[in-house]
């Protein structure tokens, strides 16, 4: 029988995630003895706060292991509200717990979007927000910015304009704010501009602010606007796994947003996942009630100084600012067409990536997962002698292209 006949046609298309295809990939190349400087995968390292850990482990010792609300515990909600500075304006009717961002994304599409209605994306959208829309049989489009002389692929209100023209049953338009892959930031007024002409249009506005915590040079986050024009229309979505040290598998999201959008969410969640796990949301609890400590904020702002140090004026690539997020955004369109030691000419950031793991032993994220071909992202969430010794190698190789 053939594959399509067995397969959903909506999920027989789909690659696994690359960004934890590259996880693999790593131990695949230290179980050979071979080095391997990381940059693939964007998650946090160090220590797990002890105060995260023993929250879980007395949650489990105290048997908290007994089912929750659909919407999660009460209390983590108020605490969701209080992290976001968001208790004024919402209650804890307008807060669902999910199993990681992931699952408040999709959620949000399922509960807002029909068959075929459109999906906003940026212009460099986060490698599940394509999957994740799919699934949900709505249409992803990517909003371009249009003219060569926009900076960093960040859209504007004209761009959002032109789609929503071009596509009267647009349902949202989905922004991550700082942006992963590109690392880039929108002010208040670039969200401003965006998050108006959406509630003008009675179309979604969904902030992804996964990375609202990680911003550097003492830049502090653009919040967006909520008031009884925007409120019916704004859904915001964060988790646990970026702002914090190793806690990407602890799998705990949530989303904030009206009241309808979320109690719909609440009745999805309570037939497919019936909420996350009970000590896991303990432990969430524990993290983001507390006053948040930046110290992973400096050290991220260190190494990210320390990498555009080690790999300032490196062959053939432009490195983008690096504002917030712990990525380096590389503009790699100079190495196309060139020649490698070994014979084979990169055409696209797949082969760039292939050849800079190949020819250096430096894994890094192509573009073409985030829908540009010209691009890669480094992760600088990584040793710091990685960075050093990785951005030697990668220079190393580029220069060696003829």
């Amino acid at each position: 029988m053939e594959l399509h006949e067995r397969i959903s046609a909506k999920l027989s298309k789909f690659r696994p995630s690359l960004t934890l295809a590259l996880k693999q990939r790593v131990q695949e190349r230290l179980a050979e003895g071979r080095p391997v400087y990381d940059f693939g995968l964007g998650e946090t390292k160090g220590r797990l706060d002890p105060g995260i850990r023993e929250a879980g482990e007395r949650a489990f010792r105290e048997e908290q292991t007994m089912y929750t609300d659909p919407a999660g515990l009460r209390e983590l909600r108020e605490a969701v509200l209080q992290w976001l500075g968001l208790s004024d304006v919402y209650g804890p009717n307008n807060v669902i717990i999910c199993t990681g961002a992931k699952q408040a994304l999709f959620n949000t599409f399922l509960a807002t979007c029909n068959p075929a209605d459109a999906v906003l994306l940026e212009a460099a959208p986060w490698v599940s927000y394509q999957p994740l829309a799919t699934a949900a049989y709505a249409f992803p489009v990517m909003v371009l910015p249009l003219g060569t002389q926009r900076e960093w692929l960040k859209v504007t209100r004209e761009d959002v304009e032109r789609n929503l023209d071009a596509r009267p049953h647009a349902k949202l338009f989905l922004l991550n704010n700082p942006c992963n892959p590109t690392a880039q930031l929108y002010s208040a007024e670039e969200l401003e501009a965006m998050l108006s002409v959406c509630a003008e249009r009675h179309v979604y506005f969904v902030l992804d602010r996964l990375y609202w915590r990680i911003l550097f040079d003492g830049r502090q986050y653009p919040e967006p606007r909520i008031d009884e024009q925007t409120r019916p229309w704004l859904i915001q979505v964060d988790g646990m796994s970026k702002n914090f040290r190793r806690t990407g598998g602890i799998r705990i999201g949530w989303a904030v947003g009206p009241d309808d959008v979320i109690r719909a969410m609440v009745n999805l969640q309570s037939h497919y996942t019936s909420g996350p796990a009970t000590p896991t949301q303990a432990a969430a609890l524990a993290a983001i009630r507390r006053p948040y400590d930046p110290g992973i904020v400096k050290e991220l702002q260190a190494k990210r100084d320390l990498l555009h140090r080690e790999s300032k004026d490196m062959p053939h690539v432009q490195i983008w600012p690096t504002p917030a997020t712990f990525y380096s955004f590389w503009d790699v369109r100079g190495c196309f067409g060139r020649r490698t030691p070994a014979g084979s000419v990169p055409q696209n950031s797949d082969d760039v990536a292939a050849y800079l793991l190949d020819a250096a032993g430096v894994i890094t994220a192509s573009g073409a997962a985030f829908m540009q071909k010209g691009y890669l992202r480094l992760s600088f969430a990584t040793p710091d002698e990685d960075i050093i010794h990785g951005m030697r190698a990668a220079r190393q190789a580029l220069a060696a292209l003829a």
